[in-house]
Formats: C-alpha cells, sequence, structure tokens
C-alpha cells in the first residue's frame, strides 16, 4: 500500500516577483565568475536587474548558467569516485612507486 502513494510535489507559493528576483540573482552569481571586467559586469548586471536585457539574451545566459553547473556536478562526480583530483593522482601513483 505504500508503494502505491503518490509523493507530494512540493509547490512553490510565493510571490512572482520574488521568483524573478530570484532567478535574476543566480544569473548576477554566475555572471561575476565569468566577469572580471567590472565596468561591463555593472552595466550588463543593471540591464538584468531592471528587466531591460532582452529575454532571448537572458535565456541564453540562462542556458550557460545550467550547462556549467552540469560540468561541476560531473566534476565533482569524478573527484568523489576517484577521492582525488588529478595532480593528487599523480602523486598517488609516485607514492604507491615508491613503495614497492
Amino acid at each position: 500500500m505504500i508503494k502505491s502513494l503518490k509523493r507530494k510535489v512540493n509547490i512553490d507559493y510565493s510571490a512572482p516577483h520574488n521568483r524573478q528576483m530570484l532567478f535574476r540573482m543566480r544569473l548576477l552569481k554566475f555572471y561575476k565568475q565569468i566577469e572580471y571586467d567590472e565596468d561591463i559586469y555593472v552595466s550588463t548586471a543593471s540591464k538584468i536587474l531592471n528587466g531591460t536585457l532582452p529575454w532571448k539574451y537572458v535565456n541564453e545566459i540562462e542556458k550557460l548558467r545550467l550547462k556549467n553547473e552540469k560540468e561541476k556536478k560531473e566534476k565533482w562526480k569524478k573527484l568523489q569516485k576517484t577521492k582525488a583530483e588529478s595532480l593528487g593522482l599523480k602523486v598517488r601513483s609516485i607514492v604507491n612507486r615508491y613503495k614497492r
């Protein structure tokens, strides 16, 4: 009987303007990580926050953010499997050669 019960979906009851602001802040957080010129960042960030940047471009930025997030997750999963980065694996091989 327990297996037949459907899992309850969490519904987001927050106001639409809050969800939209959260979306924009996620974009800005991602954009801050990849943009090093402060003047360009400020001008683009103000366009994103004010909603003057066309949605076509905002969606392209969102796709890039999702792609980057997916790559980070894959890299993290790989790190969890090997328990070390590539440089750490090289150090392990050196240490293991010494033990023999």
